[in-house]
């Protein structure tokens, strides 16, 4: 492990005690989990371009879903719908929820939440 390579990616999950067995149980959980992570992001200065969000079933099986966007997530608000969203995605639930967990990535160097420009190109076309 070396201590001053740059970070790829934050993230913050939890086992749970008792498996969650509702949409709702695993959306609270989900959102709760990303305003953590956000946490991390505005006290660190660091924005990611992806978020993911993992699920593990009661029987060990697990799940990831992924979105990266053009630029670095821009808010709490952002990332919480991003990450609901993708957990929305494996609705209904085949099985309880025993873990959940929420990352971002794709940080960008000295990207900033609604720092993102993008290039743009004039290829001399049909004007």
């Amino acid at each position: 492990m070396r201590p001053d390579r740059p970070r790829k990616s934050a993230g913050s999950e939890t086992t749970y005690p008792r498996d969650l067995g509702t949409a709702g149980e695993v959306e609270a959980g989900v959102a709760a989990l990303a305003d953590e992570v956000w946490g991390w992001c505005e006290k660190t200065g660091s924005f990611g371009r992806t978020a993911t969000v993992k699920l593990r079933y009661a029987d060990f099986r697990t799940l990831t879903r992924s979105r990266t966007g053009a630029g670095p997530i821009a808010s709490r608000s952002a990332l919480v719908a991003a990450a609901v969203e993708l957990v929305r995605g494996v609705f209904p639930l085949e099985k309880k929820v025993r873990l959940l967990g929420v990352a971002v990535s794709g940080f960008e160097a000295g990207g900033r939440a609604g720092d993102h420009n993008q290039i743009a190109f004039d290829f001399g076309g049909p004007e």
